[in-house]
């Protein structure tokens, strides 16, 4: 009973961390757009990662066989995970990181103009010297 019990703890908590790392994938799409193909990548990846996840846990904890109650416990941790830390941590943590990236754009532009300069500067005191 206490393996049963302590096989539950893990699915609850294998359930709360496919969805964790689902959405760290949505923060990323979130800061970083990208198209269709890159989209369905990261899905086919995310899914091969929970299937190996949870067959890596059925086998260990399981012995191989599937225990509904352990399938229900990570589709529960998932479900609590959801509707009570999912929502404010995706919406914070990408608002963070576009804020961030901005900051760091505007300062690349700012040292992509800079350089600019700087180069066409060089340019020209490089042929005045030539024409010495």
């Amino acid at each position: 009973m206490a393996h049963e019990n302590l096989f539950l703890c893990y699915s609850i908590a294998m359930g709360i961390f496919i969805t964790f790392v689902y959405d760290l994938l949505r923060i990323f799409r979130r800061v970083i757009r990208h198209n269709s193909f890159f989209v369905s990548l990261e899905d086919l990846l995310f899914w091969v990662f929970c299937a190996l996840s949870v067959f890596a846990l059925m086998y260990s904890m399981g012995n191989g066989n599937l225990r509904w109650f352990a399938v229900f416990g990570a589709l529960g941790g998932m479900f609590v995970y959801l509707k009570t830390v999912s929502p404010w941590f995706v919406r914070i943590l990408s608002g963070f990181l576009r804020k961030v990236t901005g900051v760091l754009l505007r300062i690349g532009r700012f040292i992509k103009k800079r350089l600019t300069a700087l180069y066409k500067l060089l340019k020209i005191i490089l042929c005045k010297q030539q024409q010495k």
